[in-house]
């Protein structure tokens, strides 16, 4: 649905001339645009909170109904839609046949096991990432960056470290600035930004370390990334090159994300604008000519740990940057790959009881939310979970 037709619709539902379908219509997409959409600046504060307390409502009774059921029904035919984040309430809603977040293809459970879950002894809030780093100097010295105030950090053979206002680690290497090494790194349920001294911008996410060095004065550009990093590289004459444990990405100037976490056994390069060249590298950091793809916009290449085959596909970017732009966006993903996304933003560990469910998951969630609203999401797409310190069970 276009940005006009769903002002169109909400017109006539303010004016009370909106059909049901059409109302159901702005329900989901209402969520669906204030995540990332600009749309809502067209409305004004009444409309727009006329329709928020319109679905508030009907969340409330979608709930109740959900709770009170004796069992749930089979739903190998019908989607049930959990839509996470309604305007600032950030309210839940559980809406049938659209929507943000479905649960394919699951089959009837006994609400015993999660109303038991429900039950559970509370345990302290479990609060979601934020930004934390730690940035290593050439001499090995370290300073922990959130504690850092505003202004400059450090002088390094001419190049000044800056924090700005808003958290950003900055380098500016003057002319004749000798470039040494440094690494910044992030722990699990950490997350920084900072800029290269070409004028790189790099987000990188939780659980993540970036090697790179305070001035480029080579003939290329080099960085080496662990775990996950999203790039926006300014255009140069020299190429910037990306290298992980088995894979470089060579580009001049383009955006994109790498993800080369161990646990996920793929490493994922997609690609947003521009285009980029990766080759497979041997354990020895020697490039395999023969293993070399160039990426579009809007492809991804996967490449295995243990294979020398680079897999180009076209897939939904969003997917893959949502976690930059502060939520979690999944396009029919298992569980344990969900999970792995929360054990490393909330700092926690996973542990699975009984058979792991095969249900596939497709939906977007803000980080923002404490861990419990994200559960909250799971357990009423009868996953059950529950809480046990910093431990997060999933069981069957």
């Amino acid at each position: 649905m276009e940005k006009e037709t769903f002002l169109k619709i909400l017109d006539k539902y303010i004016k009370g001339a909106a059909s049901d379908e059409e109302v159901q219509f702005l329900y989901a997409y209402y969520q669906l645009f204030e995540l990332k959409e600009d749309v809502f600046n067209r409305i004004d504060t009444d409309a727009k909170k006329e329709l928020e307390n319109a679905i508030k409502l009907d969340i409330d009774k979608k709930l109740g109904e959900l709770e009170n059921t004796p069992s749930y029904p089979t739903l190998t035919k019908v989607h049930r839609t959990i839509i996470y984040k309604l305007g600032i309430a950030a309210v839940l809603a559980v809406l049938i046949g659209i929507g943000a977040f479905w649960l394919v293809g699951r089959q009837k459970q006994d609400i015993t096991k999660q109303k038991e879950a429900h039950q559970m002894p509370s345990s302290p809030p479990i609060t979601p990432g934020k930004d934390d780093a730690i940035l290593v100097f050439a001499d090995g010295t370290s300073i922990v960056l959130n504690e850092v105030q505003q202004g400059t950090v450090s002088h390094q053979q001419g190049v000044q470290i800056e924090k700005t206002a808003d958290g950003e680690l900055r380098y500016r290497a003057a002319s004749n600035s000798e470039a040494v090494e440094n690494t910044i790194s992030t722990p699990k349920g950490g997350q920084y930004r900072l800029v290269l001294a070409d004028g790189t911008k790099v987000w990188l996410n939780a659980a993540s370390s970036l090697r790179f060095p305070t001035s480029f004065s080579a003939g290329e550009r080099v960085v080496n990334l662990d775990g996950e990093a999203y790039f926006e590289v300014m255009k140069g004459d020299k190429p910037f090159k990306v290298i992980s444990d088995n894979q470089v990405v060579e580009v001049l100037g383009t955006h994109f994300n790498i993800n080369t976490y161990k646990e996920e056994t793929m490493f994922k390069t997609t690609l947003v604008e521009g285009s980029v060249h990766i080759t497979k590298l041997t354990d020895d950091a020697r490039k395999l000519s023969h293993t070399s793809k160039v990426l579009r916009p809007g492809q991804q290449a996967t490449l295995s740990a243990l294979g020398d085959k680079i897999i180009v596909e076209a897939v939904d970017i969003e997917e893959f940057i949502a976690w930059k732009d502060g939520y979690f966006k999944f396009e029919k993903a298992n569980i344990q790959t969900i999970m792995r996304q929360v054990a490393r933003w909330y700092n926690v560990e996973v542990e699975y009881r009984g058979a792991v469910s095969n249900d596939l998951f497709v939906g977007e969630i803000n980080r923002s939310e404490d861990i419990e609203e994200v559960l909250r999401v799971l357990r009423l797409g009868k996953i059950n979970t529950f809480i046990e310190g910093r431990k997060v069970i999933i069981s069957n």
